[in-house]
């Protein structure tokens, strides 16, 4: 088995795929996650949502009907073992729905934990889950999800 704990590469790789999974969201193309997670990922998003297609309907559903939604990560790390990673990065979410009583935004931070799988396409997410620290704004931002 290689060793890639000491590999930037291997770490660039993984924070460039934990990035395009925060342009997917935001983009609302969230058939590009089919490149960022496994087939079989689970995603802890409050709950869990087991397999690719519950977390690209969770994603869909938590976050299409916004007007505009923004990720912003930071503090990236990898700790690489083999062809596995444990990895995360801190996250700053801002979420804005015009017209909402109250105020149209609101804001979340916290931390994604990922594990990892490296693939012959290369690093996917075999397991997500989120952990918000702190949250401020409008919730209603938040509780206007249409039904």
């Amino acid at each position: 088995m290689e060793d890639h704990e000491n590999d930037y590469k291997h770490k660039e790789a993984i924070r460039e795929l934990q990035i395009s999974y925060s342009i997917a969201i935001d983009s609302g193309k969230y058939d590009q996650l089919d490149d960022i997670f496994t087939p079989n990922a689970v995603g802890i998003y409050g709950r869990p949502y087991e397999g690719i297609e519950s977390i690209k309907q969770a994603m869909f559903a938590g976050c299409d009907y916004l007007t505009s939604v923004q990720h912003l990560n930071g503090n990236h790390w990898a700790s690489i073992t083999g062809n596995r990673a444990n990895a995360g990065c801190y996250l700053h979410v801002i979420q804005y729905l015009k017209d909402t009583p109250g105020g149209d935004f609101h804001e979340m931070g916290g931390i994604y934990m990922d594990e990892l799988l490296l693939t012959e396409q290369g690093w996917r997410i075999e397991s997500r889950e989120i952990e918000i620290k702190w949250a401020k704004g409008n919730s209603l931002v938040r509780d206007s999800k249409p039904s």
